[in-house]
């Protein structure tokens, strides 16, 4: 008489795997979310950092003249304040917010706006004047953008430095 059924060595094969394959597949998963959550924080890094250039290179480039005694230049944290055509904008100061490494503007008499978000720290935030006595005015800025790692996990550690020199067009 031949009953049915697995014999035990057929039933630990069997668990094997199935074994393998809830691990492999555990395993895909755990790294594509790894990628993505990278891919995020590099993305959030360098958008900010992108609109932050260009918010400064903006201001720079409107700007009538460069407040030397009221800029901070060559050290960290820098600042730079503009003298602009528009009394409202008088003087725009770019700076970072002591605080919590945040980029921000502050333009006449108006409250300081945040320039990247909450989740970027800026860090090394140098101005430097170029200008030569025969040309116009002409300021490169540097600075580090990081995200701000709250997750022991590495894939939020990211960090880049930028530079760029902007002319007055005045």
């Amino acid at each position: 008489m031949k009953e049915k059924g697995f014999t035990l060595i057929e039933t630990i094969i069997y668990i094997a795997i199935i074994s393998i394959a809830m691990v492999s597949f555990i395993s895909f998963s755990l790294s594509v979310s790894e990628a993505r959550n990278k891919t995020y924080t590099v993305e959030e890094v360098q958008s900010n950092a992108r609109v932050s250039l260009q918010f400064i290179t903006q201001r720079i480039m409107a700007a009538a003249a460069v407040n030397v005694g009221a800029s901070t230049f060559g050290t960290d944290p820098g600042v730079l304040s503009l003298a602009m055509a528009d009394a409202a904008k008088n003087p725009t100061i770019i700076s970072l917010n002591n605080d919590d490494g945040t980029l921000q503007i502050k333009e006449g008499l108006s409250a300081a706006i945040p320039i990247t978000s909450d989740r970027i720290k800026v860090t090394n935030l140098v101005f430097t004047n170029l200008t030569s006595a025969s040309y116009r005015e002409n300021i490169r800025v540097q600075f580090t953008s990081a995200y701000k790692n709250t997750n022991p996990d590495v894939e939020f550690n990211y960090a880049q430095s930028w530079q760029t020199a902007v002319s007055l067009r005045q």
